[in-house]
């Protein structure tokens, strides 16, 4: 049996009434039930440990004495030097704070951790804390008002804290189904704002057990005296710290009130528990079959020459890029590269039809917009065209047009339909999805397609999230769309006939959407955070946005790859005028019909 040389930091005979009169024997039996005689222990040997000459620090010697082990992902996120908070969500209790702060430690010297007043007694503990109250009163707040100051100047001074934000040990939730953090504080977010410090977020997995839960939920006020036994619970497994993308000052600032950023932290936070691994349901490569040749360039350029000037839209002369609008019909040999570029361009992002080209029964009827590199005598990019009239006073009616194929279009919102062009099928060729001039250039081409077609004021069609996002990525998406962009008027208007079920975040962390997720740069951030290649949301969904597009129905193409399909929808009427100069022209005047 381990024996204490020194004063124990924590004695239960000073801890129960009448305690000194309790027999050795039956203390020690306590003491190890409720893990403190293994806390006693350790600190024991960390401090034998120093006086033997270590210069180990104490979370390096507590992690090693008390068997704490884990793996750690990210440590290159945190920032070598400059003030920083790192926040984690508190799955265990004391654990935590002990790995929390020998991860910290192998990155920078200056390093405080913010804990409660039970750790206060830790003495090895004491240079490195920040002690509040988490348990209320006045004396509480006297002492977290300290806190706060300390925090403040320690961050100004161009150092790195330590922050559980919910203060104490996750426990058991009935509306969730699962152990979930406390509230988190938002005076930790006053502090953030404040001091511009740069935000990391990291997340511990695992939580306490079922003993500490059911106490927990029983009698949640004496949860605290059962975290030490916890401990001995905690050195019989391997744990995993995963530390994410650092949140700069300009991210952290697009929030408007400390409540936000409070959700926003720990959004990012909790985000950092999903697999990151994205999840496309795309077929196996071997059951696809081989793209078709290219066109031949020649006779491409042939078809381009003897269009009709009126097809001519825009062009980028330094970029020698050129947009046309065409019927199929008069472009035959082009139709068959745009087919084999569709299908190159999606296969690539985890989409394609997995046929030899990508050519459907609506290419027919459709107008399509070619962007043509005149240089290379090449397709560059281009977008497909429907005028909604046309199509539904033709004698395909509603099943001439595309999106009507995956979503119930009501008779309210088809009459607003009536007086739009549906767009889509969408792409740029990889070769030339870097070039700041192609997506400028084929959005130039819509915008003077829509000043020659005066009589249409909507635009709309399907943005598409490929598998080539996490499932992660593409539920905080929709999340964030059907949060903050929905349609008001029409949004009950369309139906997906196969709905994104089974996409969702957890419960607790949809929770913090509406609230901690209203900026674009913010999902932006985020998505590029959880993808393993830095990717953020598509280019194209930034492009409606920018338009002012909202959202009217989100559907699942299990035929296109297992795609979220965004049906979204932009009014011209309420797009700003520095859009419509850039895009439409200085005189374009949308119909107001």
């Amino acid at each position: 049996m381990s024996v204490i040389k020194r004063q124990k930091i924590t004695d239960l005979t000073e801890l129960v009434r009448g305690g000194k009169h309790l027999p050795k024997w039956l203390v020690l039996w306590a003491e190890k039930r409720l893990g403190l005689h293994a806390l006693n222990v350790a600190h024991d040997k960390i401090e034998n440990d120093w006086e033997a000459g270590s210069t180990e620090n104490f979370f390096a010697l507590a992690c090693k004495h008390l068997n704490l082990r884990y793996d750690v992902e990210g440590l290159e996120n945190i920032p070598k030097e400059g003030p920083c908070v790192i926040t984690s969500n508190h799955p265990h209790g004391m654990s935590d704070g002990i790995m929390f702060g020998d991860i910290a430690m192998k990155v920078r010297s200056d390093v405080k951790i913010v804990v409660n007043e039970f750790l206060h007694h830790v003495r090895g503990m004491r240079p490195y804390q920040i002690t509040v109250d988490v348990y209320g009163g006045e004396a509480a707040k006297r002492a977290n008002m300290a806190g706060m100051k300390e925090m403040l100047k320690w961050l100004k001074e161009g150092h790195c804290l330590l922050v559980f934000p919910s203060g104490s040990a996750a426990t058991w939730s009935w509306k969730d189904r699962r152990v979930v953090d406390d509230p988190w504080q938002v005076n930790i977010s006053a502090v953030i704002r404040k001091t511009g410090a740069t935000v990391v977020p990291m997340h511990f997995s695992g939580s306490n057990g079922v003993f500490f839960q059911t106490v927990s939920v029983l009698a949640k006020g004496i949860r605290s005296n059962f975290l030490a036994r916890e401990i001995l619970r905690d050195g019989k497994t391997r744990h995993k710290a995963t530390i994410g993308k650092p949140i700069a000052p300009s991210i952290v600032a697009a929030t408007e009130t400390n409540e936000e950023l409070s959700d926003f932290l720990r959004l990012n936070t909790m985000a950092l528990r999903y697999p990151q691994n994205a999840a496309t349901t795309t077929a196996p490569t071997d059951s696809r079959e081989s793209i078709a040749p290219s066109s031949d360039a020649a006779a491409m350029q042939a078809e381009i020459d003897a269009l009709p000037a009126e097809c001519y839209c825009a062009g980028n002369e330094r970029a020698h890029l050129h947009v046309y609008a065409a019927d199929a019909a008069q472009i035959p040999h082009i139709m068959h590269e745009i087919g084999v570029q569709r299908e190159h361009t999606f296969r690539a992002v985890g989409e394609g039809t997995g046929k030899a080209i990508d050519l459907d029964e609506y290419d027919p009827h459709y107008v399509h917009l070619i962007m043509w590199d005149s240089a290379k005598k090449c397709l560059a990019g281009a977008y497909r065209i429907g005028r909604t009239d046309v199509i539904l006073d033709s004698p395909k009616g509603i099943k001439g047009i595309y999106n009507a194929a995956f979503f119930e279009f009501k008779p309210k919102l088809l009459q607003v339909l009536r007086k739009g062009i549906e767009m889509g099928r969408a792409f740029i060729c990889p070769a030339y999805q870097r070039h700041p001039a192609s997506l400028d250039t084929l959005w130039m081409g819509i915008g003077h397609y829509l000043y020659k077609h005066r009589e249409y004021r909507y635009m709309y069609g399907t943005v598409s999230i490929s598998g080539d996002y996490t499932p992660a990525s593409r539920a905080l998406i929709l999340s964030y769309l059907r949060n903050h962009c929905m349609q008001p008027e029409l949004h009950t208007e369309a139906r997906a006939y196969f709905p994104p079920k089974a996409l969702a975040l957890l419960s607790e962390d949809e929770r913090l959407v509406p609230q901690g997720l209203k900026d674009l740069r913010q999902l932006c951030h985020m998505v590029t955070a959880l993808e393993a290649d830095g990717k953020s949301i598509p280019v194209l969904l930034r492009q409606y946005l920018r338009l002012g597009g909202q959202m009217l129905s989100f559907g699942i193409d299990k035929d296109f790859g297992g795609t979220l399909d965004c049906l979204v929808l932009v009014d011209m009427c309420k797009a700003s005028a520095r859009i419509h100069k850039h895009f439409c022209g200085a005189d374009y005047i949308p119909p107001n019909i």
